[in-house]
């Protein structure tokens, strides 16, 4: 009575055999759907820089190689096919070079989850434990969304779980070739992120308990146990040495990356409740709460109750539970979530932006997370277990709801255990900025034919990162502007007066506010100083005046076509008595300065104004121009720096 009908019996067995591939399948499709609403992490440029350094090291170029930048720390054996895949494909805009490095990303993130998958299943052989310990791994909202931008820390972590895989098959096997795997997997582990040389003390700890059992059996098995020592070191070294170009050159590189593994050169201050913290003086349980808060409960507590497992079920004599190949795993697991903590604590590791620097923990939960399953699936009454399994079903599940509730901004996820009322003043929110992305959408809808003058109150290459994600043509509409801007961008805004929020659990997270007032107060008195005082030049409708240490240039009745092109300042040094004198240029004799409209001008009461500053040193005179698009020099004029601007040599006398 109880059993499906006939008729039905092949689709249900059909599902559960693959049921696996056919979850992957549907997260792809949503990936590609989703695609395109995650914004630029911070790292992206830098990241794909040392890629292309990488290749083009591999094809022969020797000076290719980036030296002095931090990035140099961190191995290119994912960076590198990134930009193998946009030079195959001949992608050369920047939006489409964005794209596919994003979707590629969540396709390695997809292929960790089928690796936790494959894990659980050859640990438990129950195809539900399996499949829900893939659901764990890939419903994390922050590492989801991090799938999609960031390719160092979600990469990592699902290298990491392929690790763990290829560790568990290497000692069920126990064959020169499965160690032989299990070592290319470590390597290209330590290539993608230093940390992973924590692993490598796990496998050759777990070799040694096998070597000394041999010895004791005395059967000959430590032959076996030496070869498959040799193996993996031997595929270990040559993975790491031939995916790391860097290490062709200079093998001390990688003493470096090992350096660099706990005193990192980044300094960041951290929101943590409620105050800034810096490296060295992080709290001890920095990592731990950040883990605590923006993991799904579910994970959380499946992962405690698969602790809880190991321990009631551990056999009787010690040699029994280190030759039980499935308890020693689940120890290996737990080494390997707690003890990169105590080494984080131990070292006071410079930590930063949450704990995006140990993601890959999640790695080693969700196995004991699977091993909480397999507690449940354990229970003796029938009833209890499908109540406990479907319990738990629905925990994993309620992370989709918070998921679509955030949207796109599952990297601000923080669980039920935090209090969501002001949540921006005590924890770190988009300390990426991929928001901008948003922003700048919005900003371009509502303009849909102006020019933008746009600033980042934080990082101006951050907000510029975004910009390359806009389609090529609104791009062409923003300028980041440093010094006159008409819009700011911030992450951590709390003022009034934004035009434009993105908020998440009702804390705006990024905020688009109006400059506009305020630059044109800059340029109304620079164009009143100007007024005042006789135009030094004048040509293209614009009459120019130098004073003190700046240019101004200014035209009544300014229009767009006024405004396009590239203007540029040809500045001549003088020799003084004292003063020090610089150029630079083709000839040697001059400085050649260039800017656009937008960079350094505004328009008002239908004036231009453009307002440059004058280089610190002395100059005789300024000849300065104009590049219409398409044209040659649209107009020129020059400048005379003469006694009578006597401001300004007097303020340059200060550096003789």
């Amino acid at each position: 009575m109880n059993k499906l009908p006939r008729s039905l019996t092949p689709s249900a067995n059909f599902l559960a055999r693959h049921s696996a591939i056919i979850t992957l399948a549907v997260f792809a499709v949503v990936g590609a759907a989703v695609l395109d609403d995650y914004g630029v992490f911070a790292d992206e440029r830098a990241q794909r820089s040392v890629g292309y350094a990488s290749l083009n090291y591999i094809l022969g170029d020797e000076n290719a190689l980036i030296k002095g930048h931090h990035d140099r720390f961190f191995g290119v054996a994912f960076e590198t096919p990134l930009v193998i895949a946009e030079r195959v494909l001949g992608l050369e805009d920047s939006r489409d070079i964005i794209l596919i490095r994003h979707l590629l990303t969540h396709l390695f993130f997809l292929a960790g989850g089928f690796f936790a998958w494959l894990l659980a299943y050859r640990l438990f052989g129950s195809r539900l434990i399996a499949l829900l310990a893939m659901l764990l791994f890939l419903l994390h909202p922050r590492l989801y969304a991090h799938s999609f931008f960031n390719t160092k820390d979600p990469t990592f972590l699902s290298m990491f779980m392929i690790a763990l895989y290829l560790t568990h098959r290497a000692f069920r096997r126990e064959s020169v070739w499965a160690f032989a795997l299990c070592g290319a997997g470590v390597g290209l582990l330590v290539n993608i992120r230093i940390m992973g040389v924590t692993l490598i003390p796990a496998v050759l700890g777990m070799l040694a308990l096998d070597a000394l059992y041999a010895i004791k059996r005395g059967d000959g098995g430590i032959k076996r146990v030496l070869a498959g020592s040799s193996a993996f070191l031997a595929a270990l070294a040559a993975t790491v040495y031939v995916s790391w170009p860097a290490l062709w050159s200079d093998p001390a590189h990688l003493a470096d990356a090992l350096a660099a593994l706990s005193q990192h050169p980044i300094d960041h201050a951290n929101l943590f409740r409620g105050e800034f913290v810096r490296w060295p003086n992080l709290p001890w349980d920095f990592i731990p709460t950040w883990m605590l808060i923006t993991t799904p409960p579910a994970a959380t507590l499946l992962a405690a109750l698969g602790i809880a497992y190991l321990a009631s079920v551990r056999p009787a004599r010690w040699r029994d539970s280190f030759e039980n190949s499935t308890f020693r795993f689940g120890l290996l697991a737990l080494a390997c979530l707690t003890l990169p903590v105590v080494a984080v604590v131990a070292l006071n590791s410079n930590m930063y932006h949450g704990w995006r620097h140990v993601y890959f923990l999640y790695a080693p939960l969700c196995v004991l997370a699977a091993f909480g399953l397999r507690a449940l699936a354990d229970i003796p009454r029938p009833s209890i277990r499908a109540g406990a399994l479907a319990a738990a079903a629905l925990g994993i599940a309620f992370a989709v709801v918070e998921m679509v509730q955030i949207h796109p901004y599952q990297n601000v996820y923080f669980n039920s255990l935090v209090d969501k009322s002001g949540l921006g003043d005590r924890w770190e929110m988009d300390y990426y900025s991929v928001s901008y992305s948003e922003g700048l959408e919005a900003l371009l809808a509502a303009r849909p034919t102006r020019r933008l003058a746009i600033v980042d109150l934080h990082d101006s290459d951050v907000l510029w990162r975004n910009t390359l994600f806009i389609p090529e043509a609104d791009r062409r509409r923003l300028h980041i502007n440093l010094n006159f801007p008409l819009f700011g961008f911030s992450y951590r805004y709390r003022g009034g007066g934004a035009i434009w929020t993105r908020e998440v659990y009702g804390v705006p997270i990024s905020a688009i506010v109006d400059l506009r007032a305020e630059s044109e107060a800059d340029h109304r008195a620079a164009y009143a100083a100007a007024q005042a005082s006789q135009a030094d030049a004048s040509a293209g409708g614009f009459d120019m005046y130098a004073d003190g240490g700046k240019l101004a240039y200014a035209k009544e009745g300014c229009a767009e076509e006024d405004t396009l092109g590239r203007f540029v300042m040809s500045v001549f040094p003088v020799d003084l008595s004292g003063p020090p004198k610089r150029a630079r240029g083709g000839d040697g004799e001059r400085e050649l300065i260039y800017f656009d409209f937008f960079q350094s001008g505004a328009i008002f009461d239908g004036k231009c104004v453009i307002v440059r500053d004058l280089p610190g040193y002395p100059i005789s005179h300024v000849e300065t121009w104009r590049y219409a698009p398409g044209e040659s020099r649209a107009w020129s004029a020059i400048i005379l720096i003469d006694e009578s601007h006597e401001r300004y040599r007097r303020a340059l006398a200060s550096l003789s």
